[in-house]
């Protein structure tokens, strides 16, 4: 019987060069993520103990790690919680432990505590979520592997006024079947899509609904229901044909097999979220064109050109808000702004380094 593994999110109730102004940025950073079949892990290290794999998931707004690991590493309790299990509604009061210099992958985290659980999966260890970064974003970026972790005082601009927060998990909205509804997006969902079990009626399926298996989460285990849809998933730029969808007691959720396909920014201080989609947007590429230290962005036949000195030029595609790909050689380029006018970029290559360049004209 197929398990899908879900966080369906636990809550706490209660817890113990051209502008002056970009002359010295804060650096973005990357966190790689190591896929295992359909779960994101990052490496977590605390301290100056060794690196630990823990699940990167959006679908938690509180971290947690073993408790059985958490005493080896003797981790310090400072208090205790209750959390609720999104999937199944129960409650359970948990220690809450200190972690001193926590950091993913040597991104330090602003989250210095975390709930323990007796928690089983694998190789993993814990759960961590993108609050751990507090006030930055966060660039989700699956189907490259990463997280892109940037200032707020650099300059990066998300398209327009981002999508709400649902239960405080980043939402976005989804069209099923050529219904639009609100869902959260949850990378710890090994599951292209569950949807609440009240609309197991209404939800066209090729087949009648049958026992998928059981979804696992923090506190238990429930029965799955569902089938192949009979129609489309979409959400932002991807389009998915006959996924299979699951019914839960629970809003609708969009997993991690889904979310590969996205570029999602989330900016956990505000709870809003946004996914990427260069259909949705109308910019003026005049904007981005000029000098970039090393680099020139030019405007040629209608379509943007990147060319570093010295090196061969590459068109640029555009992925929406102030991201472009160069298709030929993977790598991307954020540009940043000041007033609305752009004054810098950086280049993150596919091997996950980033090369800033301030404009210069």
């Amino acid at each position: 019987m197929k398990l899908l593994r879900l966080s369906f999110y636990f809550s706490v109730l209660a817890a113990a060069n051209a502008m002056p102004a970009f002359a010295a940025p804060e650096p973005s950073a990357i966190v790689p993520l190591y896929v295992s079949t359909n779960r994101p892990l990052a490496m977590l290290t605390i301290g100056d103990g060794a690196p630990m794999p823990v699940v990167f998931d959006t679908g938690t707004d509180e971290n947690v790690i073993d408790a059985a690991l958490a005493k080896r590493v003797v981790l310090k309790i400072v208090g205790h919680s209750t959390s609720v299990d999104g999937a199944t509604g129960k409650k359970l009061e948990v220690p809450v432990a200190e972690t001193p210099d926590p950091r993913l992958s040597g991104v330090p985290l602003d989250t210095k505590t975390v709930q323990l659980f007796d928690y089983h999966a694998g190789d993993e260890v814990g759960i961590f979520g993108p609050y751990s970064f507090g006030n930055r974003y966060v660039v989700l970026e699956a189907g490259l592997n990463r997280l892109r972790i940037i200032p707020k005082n650099g300059g990066f601009v998300p398209p327009g006024k981002g999508h709400v927060y649902m239960e405080n998990i980043p939402a976005a909205q989804i069209r099923v079947a050529g219904k639009l509804q609100d869902a959260v997006l949850d990378t710890g969902n090994d599951s292209a899509l569950a949807l609440p079990a009240a609309l197991i009626k209404s939800v066209p399926l090729n087949a009648p609904a049958k026992i998928l298996g059981k979804a696992v989460s923090a506190h238990g285990e429930q029965d799955v229901l569902g089938g192949d849809l009979a129609g489309s998933l979409q959400i932002g730029p991807y389009r998915v044909s006959n996924p299979e969808v699951s019914f839960l007691d629970t809003v609708a959720n969009v997993g991690f097999p889904v979310i590969r396909h996205l570029t999602v920014v989330l900016d956990p201080a505000n709870k809003l979220a946004w996914v990427l989609d260069p259909a949705m947007e109308k910019p003026r590429w005049a904007d981005f064109t000029g000098r970039f230290g090393p680099r020139t962005i030019r405007l040629v036949h209608g379509k943007l050109i990147h060319q570093r000195d010295g090196r061969p030029p590459f068109a640029l595609t555009y992925l929406g808000g102030d991201l472009f790909e160069m298709t030929a050689t993977g790598d991307r380029i954020q540009f940043f702004r000041d007033g609305g006018r752009v004054v810098r970029l950086e280049l993150i290559t596919k091997e996950n380094r980033i090369s800033p360049a301030n404009r210069t004209s």
